[in-house]
């Protein structure tokens, strides 16, 4: 039987755990927590974190979030539903809980991939037909390296990344200063709000955040998660209706996203809080897109969360230089500053091959290198739609180790990924993730990974109307395993009707 091993327990790692076990892979998962969910893992929710997507839109395809969950899950019922994912399918069993992968090369036909228990250290080399790095877009926090933090830290300063920002209690009757202007910024300034002596934004740009309704009817699903709305930003490659909508219909477009800018702008009173963002919002929806925190523009505006525009220069015992000259006064310092994407484990001549010096990843389909087999990186195409994205992403993993999916030539798969990636840094040049970030074209992507398996990329094709203008549903994709197996089972009939006529020629 052939063996997979798994780096990566979180929404991609479990779903691509799923998909090896339902084609006949021998599994095994490693994961450095005490429990599944990745983000979600309780060690790393800050207090009051919630999905930014809908409940139906967050989901995988063979099985729906709880009705009884709200529309927007908080993180301990996104941890608790992976949870019981992985028990429904069988994958819990072949987690390795608390073991870090040290190091994993490709050695003959497979890899050899090096492990160590967190519990008692005990090291383990075990071999594999195929690696699945399924780690996740936020594997490492990344917290700026700023003058004077030993000297803050001896005056009685903390500093924290937002992801070890896990209560409130934290910050109780002290002045905080939060880095950052994405949600997880707005998130933690908000979380602070209740119990710090004081709250401050510290924020380089502003950037657009979506309400959960537009106009307070309008749900955020119509807007960003529909075929239709994805054909509104002008993508390398303008397909059918696209072609039209960005020739003749360029202008009613434009209208459009200036409306959609004047409607946030009223909405969350961005003016009156000083946090109007310089981009069109159609350039930066990307991997940096947010969710509105509830009621931090208000908190804002009131003065209860005070915001500064700036970066900062250095620390000093109590207090935060930033770069206009203004000192904060400071007592913990919450950088909630995103991530770097890392593989220390991967050995160097494959993290040489498939990443950049400046951290960018170069995989075809965001998915594998052609001079790397038996490698897949799963949960490397970030969308609104995560589960889903991986989803797809690990089924078409699957079929390439299964030798079922081929790729063109070397030399025409190197040409594209690098031209991708070329338009990518002219045309949107923010929140790509190391090269990791496919909003907003999602549909583009899933659609790509469906045609290279044979599938339909109609998925609805009495009701297409239906399909274009309404939210992503990710059911809709539950029997594609029973599609690509009735191919196959079509192509071996073909075959061996193929050779009947030579072999009674033979005869």
């Amino acid at each position: 039987m052939r063996r997979v091993a798994i780096i990566g327990a979180g929404i991609s790692g479990l779903v691509t755990a799923k998909t090896m076990l339902e084609e006949g892979f021998a599994v095994t998962l490693f994961e450095t927590e005490d429990e599944v969910g990745g983000v979600w893992a309780r060690s790393r929710r800050y207090p009051g974190v919630h999905t930014q997507n809908p409940r139906d839109t967050y989901a995988f395809s063979d099985f729906p979030m709880p009705r009884t969950y709200p529309e927007f899950p908080s993180g301990a019922q996104v941890q608790a539903y992976l949870a019981a994912y992985a028990d429904r399918f069988g994958v819990t069993g072949h987690i390795r809980f608390r073991t870090r992968v040290e190091h994993a090369e490709p050695r003959g036909e497979g890899w050899t991939v090096r492990s160590y228990s967190l519990e008692d250290g005990m090291p383990r080399t075990e071999t594999f037909d195929f690696l699945a790095v399924c780690n996740g877009t936020f594997s490492a926090p990344f917290v700026p390296v700023v003058p004077g933090e030993d000297a803050f830290r001896a005056g009685g300063g903390t500093v924290l990344h937002s992801t070890r920002f896990n209560t409130a209690e934290q910050v109780r009757g002290r002045h905080v200063v939060v880095v950052g202007g994405a949600k997880s910024a707005c998130d933690a300034a908000m979380a602070a709000v209740g119990t710090a002596k004081e709250t401050t934004l510290v924020f380089r740009g502003a950037g657009w955040k979506m309400p959960k309704r537009f106009a307070g009817l309008v749900p955020l699903r119509y807007v960003l998660t529909t075929r239709f709305s994805e054909m509104l930003f002008r993508g390398r490659e303008l397909r059918g209706a696209e072609k039209v909508i960005h020739t003749v219909g360029k202008p009613l477009v434009w209208l459009f996203w200036r409306g959609v800018e004047a409607l946030l702008r009223g909405t969350h009173r961005l003016r009156a809080c000083g946090m109007v963002p310089d981009e069109p919002i159609e350039r930066v929806v990307n991997c940096m897109l947010g969710l509105a925190t509830d009621g931090f523009y208000d908190a804002v505006r009131t003065g209860r969360i005070a915001a500064r525009k700036g970066g900062v220069r250095a620390l000093h015992a109590g207090a935060v230089e930033l770069d206009t000259g203004e000192r904060v006064r400071a007592d913990v310092v919450v950088f909630a500053t995103g991530f770097r994407q890392e593989v220390p484990f991967l050995d160097e001549s494959v993290r040489r091959t498939v990443q950049d010096e400046a951290g960018v990843f170069h995989l075809h389909r965001n998915l594998v290198h052609p001079d790397v087999p038996r490698l897949a990186f799963v949960g490397y195409n970030s969308s609104l739609y995560s589960q889903l994205t991986s989803e797809i992403g690990a089924r078409w993993a699957a079929r390439w180790f299964m030798g079922e999916l081929r790729l063109p030539p070397r030399d025409a798969v190197l040409r594209e990924m690098e031209a991708r990636w070329a338009w990518v840094r002219e045309n949107r040049p923010k929140g790509v993730a190391s090269g990791t970030c496919i909003i907003p074209f999602t549909f583009h992507y899933v659609d790509d990974l469906l045609r290279d398996m044979g599938a339909r990329t109609v998925r609805r094709p009495l009701n297409r109307i239906r399909e274009v203008m309404l939210p992503v549903d990710p059911s809709v994709y539950a029997n594609l395993k029973a599609e690509l197996d009735r191919n196959r089972a079509r192509r071996l009939r073909a075959s061996a009707s193929d050779l009947q006529p030579r072999a009674e020629a033979r005869g």
